[in-house]
C-alpha cells in the first residue's frame, strides 16, 4: 500500500511539473488544422468516447500530404516520424514497428523525442531497426526529451549511426536537388539557424527539421521552403469545438497541421506517443507521409 501511495504521489508531482511547462487552452488549439497546399488526406474517425480512447491509444493514423517545392525536378516521398516517446519493449512498440516497416519512402526524417524518461537502448534499437529503407537516407534531429533523459549528443549520434541515421545538429546535407537541414531543439538545446543554413544556394529547395514549432517565426524570416516539426502532440487531449486543452512550452500557437508565413510552410505532426499521461483523445497518433512535388511545367 505504501509503495502504491508513493508511486501515485510521484506521478502527481510529475504531472504537476509537466503541466507547468506549457500553456492551457492555446489560441492555435482552437483553429482546425489546415490542409497541405497540395491537399491532405486523413482516415475518418468515428465512435463514442470509450471507443475513441481505446482506438487512439492503440492505433496509428496514416496521413498523406502534398506540397510543391520549386527547384525539384522529381517527387520525393517523405516519411515523417516524431514524438515516439519510447520507454521499453512492449506490444505497443511491436505494433508501431510493424506499421512503420510497411512504408516505402524516398526519405525518412525524425524530428525528435524518440525517447522519454526511463527509456532503454534495447527498445530504441528495435524501433530504429524497423525503419524502412529509403534511397535518400534517414535523418534526425534532437528533441527536448533527448536532452532531458540522458540521450546526450555523442551517445545519441552513435546509436543513430549504427542504423545509418544521420543526426543533423545545426547543419545540412544535400540529396539530389533537395537540401535537408536540421537544428538542435529550440526549447532545450542550442539551435543555430545561421549555421544550419550556411552556404545553401539562394532559391534552393530546403527541408528543415526542428523539434519545436515555436522556432518557426525565426525560420520563416529566412524563407525556408518547408519546415517539419512535432513536440505539441497536437494537444494530445482535444475537446470538440474547444480544441487543445494544453500544449507544452515551445509550441507557440502552432499546434497541429499546416501553417504558412511569408514564403515558408510549416507542418506540425501530432506525433506518435504520449507525454505526462497515457491518454490521447480526439487526437490520434499520426504517421505522416508528405510528397514533395516539382512545379508543373
Amino acid at each position: 500500500m505504501n509503495r502504491r501511495f508513493s508511486s501515485s504521489m510521484a506521478f502527481a508531482r510529475s504531472l504537476s511539473a509537466g503541466l507547468k511547462r506549457g500553456d492551457f487552452f492555446p489560441t492555435g488549439g482552437r483553429v482546425p488544422p489546415q490542409p497541405a497546399p497540395g491537399g491532405s488526406q486523413e482516415p475518418s474517425q468515428r465512435g463514442g468516447l470509450l471507443a475513441r480512447i481505446r482506438g487512439e491509444f492503440n492505433w496509428f493514423s496514416r496521413s498523406a500530404h502534398r506540397i510543391t517545392l520549386p527547384g525539384l525536378s522529381h517527387s520525393v516521398r517523405v516519411l515523417h516520424l516524431t514524438d515516439i516517446h519510447i520507454r521499453k519493449v512492449s506490444p505497443w512498440l511491436n505494433q508501431l514497428c510493424e506499421e512503420v516497416s510497411k512504408e516505402q519512402p524516398d526519405l525518412v526524417v525524425i524530428t525528435g523525442d524518440v525517447v522519454t524518461k526511463g527509456w532503454t537502448e534495447k527498445a530504441v534499437r528495435q524501433f530504429f531497426g524497423a525503419l524502412p529503407p529509403a534511397r535518400l537516407g534517414c535523418f534526425a534531429v534532437m528533441g527536448n526529451w533527448e536532452h532531458w533523459s540522458g540521450a546526450h549528443l555523442e551517445r545519441w549520434r552513435t546509436i543513430c549511426a549504427d542504423f545509418g541515421i544521420e543526426l543533423l545538429q545545426n547543419r545540412w546535407v544535400q540529396r539530389d536537388e533537395l537540401f535537408i537541414a536540421g537544428t538542435d531543439d529550440w526549447l532545450s538545446g542550442k539551435p543555430d539557424l545561421n549555421r544550419a543554413l550556411k552556404d545553401i544556394p539562394e532559391g534552393s529547395p530546403v527541408l528543415l527539421l526542428t523539434h519545436s514549432p515555436g522556432f518557426f517565426d525565426e525560420i520563416s524570416a529566412r524563407n525556408v521552403s518547408l519546415t517539419l516539426s512535432g513536440h505539441s502532440h497536437g494537444g494530445q487531449v482535444c475537446i470538440p469545438l474547444l480544441g487543445s486543452l494544453w500544449v507544452p512550452a515551445g509550441t507557440s500557437n502552432r499546434v497541429a497541421g499546416w501553417y504558412h508565413q511569408q514564403e515558408s510552410h510549416l507542418f506540425v505532426s501530432r506525433g506518435i506517443g504520449w507525454s505526462i499521461a497515457p491518454l490521447r483523445l480526439w487526437c490520434s497518433p499520426e504517421i505522416p507521409v508528405i510528397d514533395l512535388c516539382p512545379p508543373r511545367s
